[in-house]
């Protein structure tokens, strides 16, 4: 198909030339395009039908709290959300039991958690106290006190030996927390020590080892890497030291 150009002849009059693949009579229509398309300015650019968001419209449409109001939910709702919330916990709990049950650090609770911890059940677990005797002479003392009726004498004795054993008890564990602490301090740094080791390690010694929690992972005389008692020297020697260097 022949397009079309316009020119002129030798007597002025308008004529109209053929090109390959349009026809003249498709000509009127692309001039008419071209023509009604309107000359935009530099940088402009038209309006659209709804204005843009505003960002913190945008945030707040996506954010979801994370307590759910109360207040704006039925009797259903709310009862439904606290069974949830209950078997979430009861399941967390579960969880945490297995793992102080078979020493599985990932899933224990945060305040039995950590190398450092470990490090000071095995050292405490290994060794042999006389604290292990504290819960079994507790119940002796129970007996003789509803007993004291028939021999008043005895029981004083056997009291006044009980309180006698039960300080003994306290000095050895005391001092056994001691040594883990200052055995954890030499291994990891004193700063690695997290807050209430102390008394939790202290209150351990006083379990026997089939009630303790988390369970013991070693044997006894099974002391840990950088726990054995040959090391206590050295590691009261550092403690000094620090406290001279502050």
């Amino acid at each position: 198909m022949l397009t079309h150009a316009v020119g002129l002849t030798r007597d002025g009059e308008h004529v109209i030339k053929g090109k390959k693949g349009t026809s003249p009579e498709e000509a009127p229509a692309e001039e008419t395009q071209l023509e009604s398309t309107p000359a935009l300015p530099k940088g402009y650019s038209p309006k659209k039908g709804t204005p843009t968001p505003k960002r913190r419209d945008v945030e707040a449409a996506h954010r979801s709290p994370l307590i759910s109001d109360r207040s704006k939910m039925s009797k259903a709702e709310k009862k439904a959300l606290k069974q949830a919330d209950r078997a979430k916990a009861d399941a967390r709990w579960q969880k945490e039991q297995r793992a102080m049950k078979t020493g599985d650090e990932r899933n224990m609770p945060i305040q039995h958690a950590g190398p450092v911890r470990r490090f000071a059940r095995d050292y405490l677990d290994a060794r042999s106290g006389i604290g292990l005797g504290f819960m079994p002479l507790a119940l002796v003392l129970l007996v003789t006190i509803v007993l004291q009726g028939f021999n008043p004498e005895l029981f004083i004795i056997v009291t006044i030996a009980i309180y006698a054993l039960f300080i003994l008890m306290i000095i050895d564990s005391a001092w056994a927390t001691r040594n883990a602490r200052l055995l954890s301090e030499y291994k990891f740094g004193a700063d690695s020590v997290p807050p209430r080791f102390t008394w939790q390690m202290f209150t351990r010694t006083f379990y026997l080892r089939r009630w303790r929690l988390p369970v013991p992972m070693v044997k006894r005389g099974e002391y840990p890497e950088g726990g054995s008692p040959t090391l206590l020297k050295p590691a009261r020697k550092a403690h000094r030291a620090q406290k001279k260097s502050k």
